[in-house]
This record gives C-alpha cells, structure tokens and sequence, in this order.
C-alpha cells in the first residue's frame, strides 16, 4: 500500500521538553508503519496524530547507546523521559536502545539482543532548514527494512526472514539517502544539508497496563466530526458508521451488512485502548490508541482483491457480511467508518 510521505521536519532536540518530542513523534510515526508491517495500516486523518507500537527491554550496548534508564512506573503522572531524544515511551513502546549523531554524517548503527521479535523501530531527523525533510533508509542485518521521509515509527513483521531472533545480536543501520525541499508549487530535490541531527530508536513491546498512560483530560474530544480525510458527510452520505455504546464503551458490536467493496476503513477514539476488527471472523485491523489526543487509525479496503490475497477473504458485493468490533481496555467512546469503493464524490 502506497501511503503519501509525511514532508514535515522532526523539530525536536534532546533538549527539548518531553511533551514536545511525544507530539511530534507520534505526528510522524505513520508513513513506514504503514509500508512496513501488512497487517496493521495506520494513516493520520486530517490533523489527528497517530499512535501505534511497543516495547520491553533487551539488549547489548555499544558506544553511545543508552540503556540504563530504569523503567518509569505505569502512573500517568509520571514525567516522560527522553533517551538521545526519543520519549522512553511512546506508541505503546518503551525505548530499550537508541543513538543519535550529527549531520554531515550520514550513517548510525545501533545493535540490540532482542528479547521479544516484537519490536518497534523510531527513527527522527532534525534538519536546521524548517523546509528541508530528510528521507532515510533503513535495514537490519543488511536486509531492507524501511525507506522513505525521515522522523516515523514502524512495526514490522517477518523478522525471521530478516536474521532478527530472540537472543541473537541484530544490528539495525539508519542511513540519510536525500532531501526534500517544501515550496509553494511542491516538493524539490535538494542536497543533503550539512548541519541537523539524526537518530534511530529500537523499542520492545510492553503489556497495555504496564505502559504509562498520560492522565486523563478533563474534557474528552468529540467524535462528531471525526471522519477520515476527505470524507464528510456531505462527500460520504453512505459510509457506514459504526459507533460504541453510548454507556458500555467495552461492549463488542456485531453487525450483518450487505457488503460493498471498500476504498478505506477509519478508525478513531477518544481515549487509550485496543479496537480488533474481525469481518466473517478473520481479525483485519487492530486499532491502537496510547492517549486522548483522538488519532485516527486507517486501512486500506477489499477493492482490487486486496483482502483476499492478505487474508483470503473473498467478498462479494451483495453478500451478507458480519463485522465484528471487538474493544479492550477503553473508557471512552469509539467510531469505526467503512468507506464503500467510489463513494467519495468529487467536490
């Protein structure tokens, strides 16, 4: 699945505070998830940020990696802590290794012994121009693992395939392949600047009631207008909204549809918790949500036979189809929108 790059620039420094670097983490943390790991496509709707991935700890240290930063309690007022300027947790993850260096360079290695395959790759860059973006490659163990614009967070799979096993050193490289200028009439190819910083950040999955939620606002978001990009009700007068129950958010909903081939699958929350959504019993996304900032998670629809060839599942239009929307850990509303295939109009 093709997925437009996040252009924007990483502006956070080690220096800066917490709450500013979860932010941007979190704005920039789609486009390779999305690329990398099949089963879990995660798009950023309109302005909500999105939240994904995980993490414990393991590891073998090599210069200028840290990892000797004790576990911060699961209490949401704890201060969040920053390792060569990635949050120690973030996207469900907690940050076991991480390095940073400094433009010209153009390379960093960090190795880790994983003590989980389920793992989470950060990466950030900071170029000193706001206009400038930085595109990245990344491998491990000499296998590909991800490329494109810098500053994102990914969850790949297939890490057997990659030389990557419980117990066993795996080395993760990060090299800065290019640069990209915004202009008015779009994005231009520019040298790579000789001044910014860069870093990679490995995390391991932590269990939901170990990670440490942000304390809960006093005011939740409204989910009223919270439809994918593009989307309004005025473009989508038939998408199909599915929404929790108004006094039980942990209450599963079960629904038979006459299926329509679909163009996407938006999801949205207003606090942390997990959202399986399983069609005639095969689970095809897993929402994640880490906080109360209302992000969005999407996915690719079943057009072009796409949900046959990942899932085998072969839907036919006009067939009863049951959904299934299977909620953990929420405490506060929820919104699944199916988008039928040609449904969005032209403006």
């Amino acid at each position: 699945m093709n997925v437009t790059d996040l252009k924007q620039v990483f502006d956070e420094r080690s220096e800066d505070s917490a709450e500013h670097v979860v932010h941007h983490l979190r704005l920039h943390g789609v486009h390779a998830k999305v690329v990398a790991r099949r089963r879990l496509r995660i798009a950023t709707w309109t302005t909500c940020a999105v939240v994904a991935l995980a993490g414990l700890a393991a590891a073998a240290v090599v210069p200028g990696l840290r990892r000797d930063v004790a576990p911060t309690p699961a209490d949401g007022a704890s201060p969040v802590r920053t390792i060569e300027g990635f949050p120690e947790y973030a996207n469900g993850a907690r940050v076991v290794a991480a390095k940073s260096t400094q433009l010209p360079e153009r390379r960093i290695e960090v190795t880790i012994v994983p003590e989980t395959l389920d793992l989470v790759v950060f990466n950030r860059c900071d170029s000193t121009d706001e206009k400038i973006a930085l595109g990245m490659a990344l491998t491990v163990n000499g296998h590909d693992l991800s490329e494109g614009s810098c500053s994102s967070a990914i969850r790949p799979s297939g890490w057997n395939a990659r030389g990557v096993e419980v117990g066993r050193p795996a080395t993760f490289v990060m090299t800065i392949n290019g640069a990209q200028r915004s202009e008015e009439t779009g994005d231009v190819s520019v040298p790579i600047p000789d001044a910014g910083t860069f870093g990679i950040a490995i995390g391991e999955r932590v269990p939901f009631d170990r990670y440490p939620l942000p304390p809960r606002p006093a005011t939740l978001g409204s989910l009223d207008q919270a439809l994918p990009a593009g989307c309004t009700e005025a473009l989508c007068p038939d998408a199909v909204i599915i929404r929790s129950n108004p006094d039980d958010p942990m209450r599963s909903v079960r629904r038979t549809l006459t299926w329509r081939p679909l163009d996407s699958i938006g999801m949205v929350a207003q606090t942390p918790g997990l959202l399986h959504l399983r069609v005639n019993g095969v689970e095809v996304m897993t929402g994640e949500w880490w906080d109360y900032a209302m992000s969005g998670n999407g996915m690719y629809g079943d057009k072009d036979a796409a949900w046959k060839r990942e899932f085998g599942l072969d839907l036919r239009p006009g067939e009863s189809v049951t959904i299934e929307i299977v909620p953990e850990h929420f405490t506060g509303s929820w919104q699944v929108v199916f988008v039928p295939d040609g449904l969005r109009k032209s403006g």
